[in-house]
């Protein structure tokens, strides 16, 4: 009862379908502002709201060229901004070489970085395998991800001393980081020895996840959403909140080719969806530094508590090996990704394993 009490909670579905946020009212002008997955549903609508707030210059990082294009032709008609201020960026999460050559551009053409919104998602109910080898549900959502943010991190850690106001990573989460984690597998207790060095790319819990060993397919999304939360999660403890914000949301549910795909799904959303206008203004209002949220999951405009799977010890003990098994895959893609891990060490001293469940068992 308890996990069906949790998963579902009938408060949630009511604010859910209730919902009826207002315009966000700060500005964006002057700051750079990277969308990733822009031409989603949600996320589109979130660009048009960016637009409308006067954002200096907005990157779209899509898979799908034309798409883009099309959005673009969309903001410029609707929104009034300079179609100049809108550039569209390749980028393919499915690929590491790809997710890598397209931070390097970023690094390399934006004279600042404001926030990097990340939006991108796959919901694949049947399993398929990326050419790097892992299930792409988990290397879309969370590996490729991981690897953008740290790729970019120096980034936003530069632009905000210049500009002396904190920058912003938001990651778009779902309500399934709520739903799916009490019937997840977790990793073995013990399974990694705080003084071994972390797990190899080819073994270990997400090696399992890739494989099917964690939860069925079909809740498979939810699985790696919850893994890319606690990875951020551990990020922001890493951070100064007065530097680089780190931000998950949960936008609600509005109907999307991610959202339809059963018979359930889109009963529900027929009758509790939101419009893709309500979820892009949740999203374009985290891309602000919104107070205490640092390192938290926001629902609309607020700070949502965590639930009481999120803050359990088996969960504790699942970022650090997450955080760990994340670091040895992303380390042997990029020196730059171990030299970002060698900065966070420095600043945050490289964490046993009972200090860092200690920092954050709150």
């Amino acid at each position: 009862m308890m996990k069906i009490r949790e998963s579902f909670p009938l408060s949630s579905i009511r604010r859910q379908a209730k919902a009826n946020l207002a315009q966000p009212t700060t500005s964006f002008r002057d700051e750079t502002v990277v969308v990733i997955g822009a031409t989603g549903v949600m996320c589109s609508e979130a660009c048009k709201v960016l637009a409308q707030l006067d954002v200096g210059t907005l990157v779209l990082g899509v898979r799908n060229v034309g798409k883009a294009e099309a959005l673009v032709d969309e903001i410029v008609t609707e929104c009034g901004i300079a179609r100049e201020r809108i550039l569209i960026k390749q980028v393919d999460l499915t690929s590491f070489e790809s997710t890598k050559a397209f931070a390097a551009d970023l690094n390399k053409s934006l004279p600042r970085l404001d926030v990097l919104l990340i939006g991108s998602a796959t919901n694949n109910t049947k399993k398929f395998v990326t050419r790097d080898g892992w299930e792409e549900n988990l290397q879309v959502i969370h590996l490729s991800c991981a690897f953008l943010t740290l790729l970019l991190l120096p980034k936003l850690q530069i632009s905000a001393n210049e500009n002396h106001t904190p920058t912003v990573i938001s990651n778009v989460s779902s309500s399934a980081v709520r739903m799916t984690g009490p019937w997840m597998k977790f990793p073995a207790k013990g399974s990694q020895h705080p003084n071994k060095p972390p797990a190899p790319a080819p073994a270990g819990y997400l090696r399992d996840m890739s494989d099917g060993k964690v939860i069925w397919q079909i809740a498979q999304y939810g699985v790696c959403k919850i893994v890319h939360y606690c990875w951020l999660e551990t990020l922001s403890s890493l951070l100064d909140p007065g530097q680089v914000h780190v931000h998950s949301l949960d936008p609600g549910c509005t109907r999307s080719p991610l959202s339809t795909g059963s018979v359930i799904a889109r009963a529900y959303l027929k009758v509790f969806g939101r419009s893709p206008l309500t979820c892009g203004r949740a999203i374009a209002h985290s891309c602000l530094p919104v107070e205490n949220s640092h390192g938290a999951m926001l629902w609309d405009y607020e700070v949502e508590k965590p639930t009481s799977f999120m803050k359990s010890a088996k969960t504790r003990e699942m970022r650090k090996v997450v955080w760990d098994e994340t670091r040895s895959v992303l380390e042997a893609l990029s020196p730059d990704a171990v030299q970002v891990y060698a900065e966070l060490d420095q600043k945050g001293g490289r964490m046993s394993s009972d200090r860092f469940l200690d920092s954050i068992k709150n």
